[in-house]
């Protein structure tokens, strides 16, 4: 019971920390994007989104002028915590069904992007902090920076011309319902190499396990022939790498609009980036918003993670 006690009081706290600062981040934001949508030009597309939403017709007519802000923010927030988006005014379809596929689609390409990152980076670490084959652990860094100072989009175009001219394959996604496991694989690795993780992976876990291990109750421990795995594991692996893998949520999501728009893949920035040209306000409002609830998700439960771990980040 004292142990359950221990644990239970910093999970709570951590999870009603984060619940509120998450509300209050994702409000914040509606309220920018929704004020940037009113003072953009095409009123008309706003007041006839409002009223498909079910405002009062009377409240938004075109002849009572300028919609009131405060009353169409509130009139927009009440509909969509109730999970009414409206309808695209694409194809008339549900914005929220759409964006939450999309979104799906994105999520694939990020964290299959962020396990092929480990599974590159945490060899690499190993050998460069055991210092056991030095000129590949040197060739491997190198390689690694190189890879992430290339400009996303001209390394892009560069695999499309060979896949397509040296390889014959056609990596564009020009179905969006039936995605093929062949056209994944190229976005996934360019977002994995181009995004510039793995150069952070190295460098921070390289500094954290080297500064662990310089600790002096380390280095105690190691005198006496004594186990150091699990404190090397919790504090040089397992805690940044939650703490970088959460912020490079973000990052990544923002990386994939220009893949997805290259390689025509069907996800939450191409959505965007289609929402913004079409003007397509229902589709941009509702897009941004889930967005927004997926990166505080992230860092929600990396946070919650990191606190199952180590009780004691609860008071940090």
């Amino acid at each position: 019971m004292i142990f359950r006690a221990g644990i239970l009081k910093p999970i709570s706290k951590t999870l009603f920390k984060e619940f509120f600062s998450s509300v209050f981040i994702i409000i914040l934001l509606s309220m920018i994007i929704f004020f940037l949508v009113y003072i953009s030009p095409g009123e008309s597309l706003l007041q006839e989104y409002l009223l498909n939403l079910g405002g009062n017709e009377e409240e938004f007519s075109e002849n009572s002028g300028p919609i009131n802000i405060h009353q169409a923010y509130f009139s927009w927030l009440f509909a969509s915590m109730s999970g009414n988006f409206g309808v695209s005014n694409s194809n008339g379809l549900p914005v929220l069904g759409q964006v939450l596929e999309f979104t799906a689609n994105t999520l694939y390409l990020t964290f299959s992007a962020l396990l092929i990152s480990l599974c590159i980076t945490l060899p690499v670490v190993m050998i460069t902090v055991s210092n056991t084959f030095p000129t590949l652990s040197r060739f491997t860094n190198i390689l690694i920076r190189l890879l992430s100072f290339l400009p996303l989009f001209w390394v892009a175009y560069i695999l499309i011309y060979i896949s397509t001219s040296v390889f014959d394959y056609y990596p564009l996604a020009t179905d969006y319902e039936e995605i093929t496991a062949s056209q994944f694989i190229l976005p996934v690795i360019l977002l994995c190499l181009g995004s510039g993780v793995l150069v952070e992976i190295v460098q921070q876990l390289t500094y954290e396990i080297k500064r662990v291990l310089n600790e002096e109750y380390i280095l105690c421990a190691r005198a006496k022939g004594a186990s150091v795995f699990k404190h090397l594991f919790k504090e040089g692996i397992a805690f940044p790498l939650l703490n970088l893998l959460s912020n490079r949520i973000a990052y990544l999501f923002g990386a994939t609009i220009i893949i997805e728009q290259i390689f025509g893949w069907p996800g939450i920035g191409r959505l965007l980036w289609q929402a913004t040209q079409d003007r397509d306000i229902p589709l941009l409002l509702c897009a941004v918003i889930i967005c927004a609830c997926v990166i505080r998700l992230s860092h929600f439960i990396a946070r919650l993670i990191y606190v199952l771990i180590n009780p004691r980040a609860s008071h940090e």
